[in-house]
């Protein structure tokens, strides 16, 4: 990836605003930014990344540069690095802003901007971005587009990955991204990117599509209906537990159908059969909305099933015809439909191979942080960022914490453990709840998956212990939040929920039990893409995702320089490369040699009980 000398020597000190004076770290953070302009930082938790961001986005407004961008992975870690830089705009996707269009106004509670089909609606409260103006001078502005047109004017905005995404990727070839970017756990982008670029198509949603266009009189109905009956087709095929890639044939045939609609005319047909009341925007209000969404897709699911061939197979004008495929399409087949269960069939689209389009929309600023980078070489591959790194080592100390492997529990893998092997280390694990809890300790429990979970939920209420988690109407986050709150005496949920976004400070849970490392179903489509992808190398790589998420979850506790914490890590598949991933200011804290028991005792007497 090119250099840009012409930032280097940027003011970042100048511009440091934060609470104290800064500390080492974040003085080595300031300098390497200074000397090399676009960066990644590799800097542990608690070392005052958020301060180092801020002043980096500040010095980059004293250079004029425009506009200042901080970027996370999610709402919760935006919020959190709003209540920092309390100057900073916020701006985030459309399901986070009420829609004010009046035929909606009725409804309690107002539907969000994701939920209604926006673009096919001449809303009055609709902003100009050029101008800030509302369509009807003295409607409300919209929220979301207010949000969209303050975040061009200037100054430090901070907002999720997928927001940057969208207003960035979908821009003319010929646009050079230009301001400032700070990405804030980078090492997520690649997941975030991947999710916000995969696309579900369903029987469902197009059987309802298609009646809505037959209600209009549009010739594209019959496209559809062709399209419709094909995805039948191909997702009978497949496997009803697992979905399955499709092959070449498939794909293209699919292609050859959606090249028959004019996605931009039908457009304007939908929009014209609104304005004149042949569609009711609130009694079609669903419907409308996924017809909406197809027709804008239809373009990217044409440019998304070509990037599912291999090289050779390509025949779009620019694509590459070197390689494998860089997306992948699956199917899934259910052969009776449950109750309340609407699909039967769908099409799964996944973008893969996101590392050319992160670099795409990378202006020539780009300074990345996390607290978990681990192979440089492996990160490039996955994101497409590549520019000097610097690794920063904890000054936290050592002697607070403990890594365990316990030597007597067993290897968790499906192809390895017996039938009660689960169950049994489940139930020693709430029994160590029930222990250190007793004590006044309180631990955070993380699964892979939600079976798992459940599971240890069943279990820990036979061993008696106060256990918080999510479910039942509860989501993950207010979960956390009780048990923050003092709730409980254990907090579960898997690592996808609380390996990130959830701080435990100040002894709130100094014992987490991470169970086992979270490697790929090996009957998930994803999985079968890589293994057809790499080979024998695709190890490297789940290795390195696996190890980010167990360092992520051992990090939670350990926030202060006052803080204890430990870590057990329960199954034996983390011994190859458990050691091995930790950074080596952890090293000494590692403790393989100790049973579960003998483990158990000696983080009691590390906490002081």
């Amino acid at each position: 990836m090119p250099q840009h000398p012409q930032h280097r020597g940027l003011p970042v000190q100048a511009n440091f605003t934060g609470r104290f004076s800064p500390r080492k770290a974040q003085e080595d953070m300031m300098s390497f930014v200074e000397e090399n302009g676009p960066s990644i930082i590799e800097a542990p938790t608690g070392s005052g990344k958020t301060a180092v961001e801020e002043a980096v986005l500040k010095a980059a407004e004293s250079r004029g540069i425009n506009p200042c961008f901080l970027v996370a992975p999610n709402k919760t870690i935006v919020q959190h690095l709003c209540n920092e830089i309390p100057d900073a705009k916020t701006a985030l996707g459309r399901h986070d802003y009420p829609c004010l269009y009046p035929a909606y106004s009725q409804r309690t509670p107002l539907p969000m901007a994701d939920e209604i089909p926006c673009l096919s609606l001449d809303c009055r409260s609709r902003v100009n971005q050029e101008t800030g103006q509302t369509q009807e001078e003295g409607a409300p502005p919209c929220p979301y587009y207010l949000a969209k047109f303050q975040a061009k004017q200037g100054g430090t905005v901070v907002s999720t990955m997928a927001f940057y995404l969208f207003n960035n990727l979908f821009k003319k070839k010929e646009d050079v991204p230009e301001g400032a970017l700070v990405i804030d756990e980078v090492h997520r982008i690649a997941e975030v990117f991947r999710n916000s670029l995969s696309y579900e198509i369903t029987d469902y949603h197009l059987t309802r599509s298609i009646e809505l266009l037959l209600k209009i009189g549009a010739e594209e109905t019959q496209a559809l209906k062709k399209f419709l009956k094909a995805m039948k087709k191909i997702a009978k095929n497949k496997s009803e537990r697992d979905g399955v890639l499709l092959d070449a044939p498939e794909i293209k045939k699919l292609i050859e159908i959606l090249q028959e609609i004019d996605a931009r005319e039908l457009r304007k047909k939908v929009k014209q059969a609104v304005r004149e009341g042949v569609v009711d925007p609130v009694e079609d209000m669903t419907t409308l909305k996924r017809l909406e969404v197809l027709t804008f897709d239809i373009p990217r699911y044409i440019h998304s099933f070509e990037y599912s061939l291999p090289g050779e197979e390509r025949e779009s004008e620019g694509v590459s015809k070197r390689g494998g495929p860089l997306n992948y399409t699956c199917a899934y087949y259910t052969q009776e439909l449950g109750e309340r269960k609407r699909v039967q069939h769908k099409l799964v689209i996944k973008c893969y191979y996101v590392a050319p389009l992160i670099r795409k929309i990378l202006p020539p600023l780009t300074v990345s942080f996390s607290a978990t980078i681990g192979d440089p070489e492996i990160f490039g591959y996955e994101t497409g960022i590549r520019f000097p790194k610097l690794s920063l080592e904890s000054t936290f100390p050592v002697d607070h914490a403990r890594v365990y492997l316990p030597k007597d529990t067993p290897n968790l893998a499906m192809n390895e453990r017996n039938k009660r092997d689960l169950t049994q280390v489940l139930r020693k694990i709430a029994k160590a709840c029930r222990r250190f809890a007793d004590k006044g300790i309180r631990s955070l429990v993380a699964t892979i998956s939600n079976l798992e979970r459940q599971k240890f939920l069943m279990l820990a209420a036979e061993e008696r212990v106060n256990v918080i988690s999510y479910g039942n109407g509860v989501t993950a986050k207010e979960a956390a939040q009780q048990f923050k709150d003092g709730h409980g005496e254990v907090l579960v949920g898997t690592a996808a929920n609380y390996s990130e976004g959830i701080d435990l400070p100040r002894q709130t849970a100094p014992v987490i039990f991470f169970l086992r490392p979270g490697y790929p179903n090996p009957r998930d489509p994803g999985t079968v893409f890589e293994e057809k992808r790499f080979g024998g190398q695709r190890w490297a790589l789940w290795n390195w995702r696996v190890m980010q998420q167990a360092l992520q979850v051992r990090g939670r506790n350990i926030r202060l320089h006052t803080d204890m914490g430990v870590t057990f890590f329960i199954s034996q598949q983390f011994k190859r490369v458990l050691f091995g991933a930790l950074p080596t200011w952890l090293k000494p804290a590692y403790r393989n040699q100790l049973t579960f028991e003998q483990a158990i005792a000696d983080a009691e007497k590390l906490i002081g009980v």
